[in-house]
């Protein structure tokens, strides 16, 4: 028990119980408020060794202020990008630390990384055995990068690799020791057969498609049992097809696939559950298909679902499935419980309480109570991304300002806003956006606009603008001018959008 003179403190914890609560913090409140508190704590967060740092979305304030604050031998997982909100990053963070500093990072994720600076960070040996990456452009400008690769995937330390490339030059040894491989891409099934043959170690594989020719051999004598997670995130496979793939792994505990009708017969997949796949433990699907003509009889959107209602959907398996029919398009989805597609199922679902991005189109007058309607089955304290589509050239131009503004006010978690179709004045636009929101993507109608918004809202970290027009040829003048207004800043002006991640301001 405590006495008078030896009353507990945080100041007085063991250190190690201090870095399980440093485990909880993100890093901007251990190094700039926990670190101030006291001498004590001010050494303790130059000795705590599993920073994770996430510049996906942050300020370039507090991106040098982490930079300048942090040991490289701390960081146990990084990730850098160079998207809309924070371009050329990657560079930035190179320019400012050696990679083999990072002597314990085991994670790295680079979000649109150039070539140039993937080999920079590559070039060396490493321990990494998670990473992920995209490239800035679809298609691979150096040769060696291919080598590269191959390379990197043949690291022994490596894990778990998600990138988005067709793997179709890649090696793959079958000394490699993946057990996670997340491809954001269609396979054909050569390239299919070619991984999973030599990735003896693979658990789970997760990929766009696998594209089967009616000349290709599927052998289901031969089973691949390491495998025991498998995913389609938008396949065009028939059920004959998939079938053949899913025989060749036995002992596969889940499946998760997204594609079109050919996949709705629930007898079918009973079927083959109960012959082929005696271990799945969890069937995530969503199968999107058309009526070709209205139905306004339940009983025939009711036909769609009574497969997935016998006993061993509904007792046996205790798997769910919803169907939703579209009235106005004669689509209609079939989806598993939970959710497992992140887009293109109807929104107005009471199961959307953790939804975090939102998309708005408005053409003409704002819906009476819409807000209201919303927050009853979204949370909106959970929305940190918001697209609005919307016309403010039209008679109810002030019913709709009103009510954006109401709306904005109580996403008060919201960092990221885009609006669209919107070419209206500066003022209002600056009037629209609310202190929180920390990153803007709009369209103006000319240079002086968009010089108005940087200068009056102070509190954005980056803005992407549309470019359009006469625009184009006043733009150096503009970077000139921006470098100047706002130190360090830097950006990127591609597909007819400036993304600028605005540096201090000059006073």
């Amino acid at each position: 028990m405590a006495t008078k003179n030896h009353t507990p403190s945080i100041c007085t914890l063991p250190v190690e119980l201090i870095y399980r609560i440093l485990d909880t913090l993100d890093n901007e409140t251990i190094l700039f408020s926990f670190g101030y508190t006291c001498k004590r704590f001010q050494t303790i967060i130059h000795t705590y060794k599993q920073y994770k740092l996430n510049f996906k979305l942050i300020s370039k304030r507090y991106f040098h202020l982490i930079c300048h604050s942090i040991h490289p031998e701390n960081i146990i997982s990084l990730t850098l990008s160079n998207n809309k909100q924070t371009p050329d990053q990657i560079k930035c963070f190179l320019s400012i630390f050696s990679i083999q500093q990072f002597i314990r990072l085991r994670s790295l994720t680079l979000n649109k990384i150039d070539e140039d600076d993937f080999y920079t960070i590559f070039q060396f040996k490493n321990t990494i055995s998670s990473l992920s990456f995209t490239f800035l452009k679809s298609t691979l400008q150096n040769s060696q990068t291919i080598s590269l690769l191959s390379s990197i995937i043949s690291n022994k330390n490596l894990r778990y690799l998600d990138f988005n490339l067709s793997p179709k030059d890649l090696l793959w040894s079958n000394q490699c020791l993946l057990q996670t491989l997340i491809i954001s891409n269609t396979l054909n099934f050569t390239q299919f057969s070619t991984i999973i043959s030599n990735l003896l170690l693979l658990k789970k594989f997760v990929l766009q498609d696998c594209i089967i020719h009616k000349n290709d051999i599927i052998d289901c004598s031969i089973r691949y049992l390491p495998l025991i997670s498998l995913s389609f995130n938008d396949s065009k496979l028939n059920m004959d097809n998939c079938e053949l793939l899913l025989c060749l792994f036995p002992l596969l505990e889940h499946f998760h696939i997204v594609g079109g009708d050919y996949f709705f017969d629930g007898f079918r997949w009973e079927k083959l559950i109960q012959k082929n796949l005696l271990k799945l433990k969890k069937f995530e699907f969503a199968f999107c298909g058309n009526t070709s003509m209205l139905w306004t009889n339940s009983n025939d959107i009711e036909s769609l679902i009574t497969p997935f209602r016998t006993p061993f959907w509904i007792e046996y398996k205790q798997w769910f499935v919803v169907c939703c029919y579209f009235i106005d398009t004669t689509n209609y989805t079939l989806y598993s419980l939970p959710i497992c597609k992140s887009n293109n199922i109807l929104a107005q679902n009471p199961f959307f309480r953790k939804l975090n991005a939102l998309s708005l189109c408005v053409e003409n007058e704002w819906p009476t109570g819409s807000t209201e309607y919303l927050s009853t089955f979204i949370n909106l304290s959970f929305i940190r991304e918001l697209s609005i589509s919307i016309d403010l050239e039209n008679e109810y131009v002030l019913d709709k300002l009103t009510n954006i503004k109401n709306l904005l006010n109580q996403l008060y978690n919201l960092q990221s806003l885009r609006i669209d179709n919107c070419l209206t004045s500066a003022e209002i636009i600056r009037l629209l956006v609310p202190n929180h929101v920390k990153y803007l993507r709009t369209v103006v109608p000319d240079i002086d606009d968009m010089k108005f918004i940087i200068e009056q809202l102070t509190h954005l970290s980056s803005i992407t603008f549309e470019i359009f027009g006469k625009m184009k040829y006043f733009l150096e003048d503009f970077l000139t001018w921006l470098m100047e207004t706002r130190i360090n800043s830097t950006y990127r002006y591609d597909d007819q959008f400036l993304s600028m991640w605005l540096g201090k301001i000059n006073n």
